[in-house]
């Protein structure tokens, strides 16, 4: 029978959609259902970054190692071997709510993560995007955890590493500890309080761009510099003078990009404040991007949001503000084509944290919240 967005279902009338032969593979908490009219997805109501699931009105995604059967008919090809997409069957994709299916419409793959030849990672577009009720019965609010607080501001301007330690211990989870290895007398007090840090939470060292592990950092002794961070595509790098009995304990940092370099606006201590800012809102597993964004809405933005007082990060290359809330950072950038209008890009630690954005009036290209 044709089905309609939000039509609750048996699970009998999902599997009539993959037609009269098909089978079926477990993949996180979703079942895959291949068959010979069509593909079929029916996933539990689940709100966790780790199994997967409906991540937001215009995305699902579908976590675990998924047979190679199942990923052919998601992606449209065979692991790496570049076919083109089959477009004549489609895939349709349920949610299963109170023992029966809510009919979420046809998925698209958008992009999948592969390792050793199998799928183990694949998000697929939702189109047109779900309504806030619908997304409220496929995805049920989690319930809110406790988020990082914001007390650290209150040392930006006085005491930056005690700014940072108490953001990233707020921010990044204790791992098992990674000794960064002997730390040389010859690095200034603030990188080697940031290594300290990093022992028990390596994601400090970056995820998006990086700072290098100790063992890693080596003097360029023609220049006199020391390079200790590196952006993602190697587009630029950091480094901070170097001499063997350097007394400067917060030293200007240098960016340096196609060998131009140029300082940094922030001292060593407020750069690496800055650089733990920007990698917790690059690599937050929840996000939301507004549809282009005026200057002149700023003021809304920092009704929920407060400023960071420190001068731009990457000012020669991408000069970028942040505002925060309890568990968000928010990068504001300038578009270069338009100087009415910034980029915001918002990282969530919790998807929570969103919600009060997104009473906002403002136009989402994406919204996890």
């Amino acid at each position: 029978m044709p089905l309609t967005r939000s039509d609750m279902v048996d699970v009998s009338v999902a599997l009539d959609l993959a037609g009269a032969e098909y089978q079926a593979f477990a993949v996180g908490r979703a079942s895959v259902v291949v068959g010979t009219a069509a593909t079929v997805i029916i996933s539990d109501a689940v709100d966790d970054p780790e199994v997967g699931g409906v991540w937001n009105d215009q995305e699902f995604r579908l976590q675990g190692p998924t047979p190679a059967m199942a990923a052919s008919r998601l992606t449209g090809r065979d692991p790496f071997t570049g076919t083109e997409p089959d477009q004549a069957l489609s895939v349709h994709l349920f949610v299963r709510v109170d023992e029966r299916c809510v009919y979420v419409g046809p998925v698209r793959h958008s992009r999948s993560k592969w390792a050793d030849d199998e799928l183990y990672s694949c998000h697929l577009r939702i189109d047109p995007p779900l309504n806030r009720e619908l997304l409220a019965v496929v995805r049920p609010p989690a319930s809110p955890p406790d988020l990082p607080g914001l007390g650290w501001l209150d040392h930006v301007g006085t005491d930056p590493g005690r700014a940072l330690q108490l953001f990233v211990t707020g921010w990044h989870p204790e791992a098992e500890p990674h000794p960064p290895g002997e730390i040389p007398r010859s690095i200034p007090s603030a990188l080697a309080g940031f290594y300290r840090l990093a022992e028990n939470r390596p994601a400090m060292l970056g995820g998006q761009n990086r700072i290098k592990p100790v063992d890693q950092v080596q003097p360029d002794s023609s220049a006199g510099y020391l390079v200790f961070g590196v952006e993602n595509q190697g587009g630029w790098d950091w480094s901070i003078p170097w001499e063997v009995d350097a007394t400067d304990t917060d030293p200007t940092v240098w960016i340096d990009e196609a060998d131009n370099p140029v300082p940094e606006q922030e001292p060593l201590s407020g750069f690496l404040l800055q650089f733990s800012l920007y990698e917790a809102a690059m690599t937050a597993p929840y996000k939301a991007f507004p549809e282009g964004f005026p200057k002149r809405l700023l003021p809304m933005l920092e009704s929920c949001l407060h400023r960071v007082p420190l001068r731009p990060f990457m000012a020669p290359v991408a000069p970028t503000d942040f505002l925060v809330g309890p568990g968000i950072v928010a990068l504001v950038t300038p578009r270069w084509e338009n100087d009415d209008e910034v980029e915001v890009w918002i990282g969530a630690h919790h998807r929570s944290a969103l919600r009060p954005l997104g009473r906002l009036d403002l136009d989402w290209r994406r919204f996890d919240g």
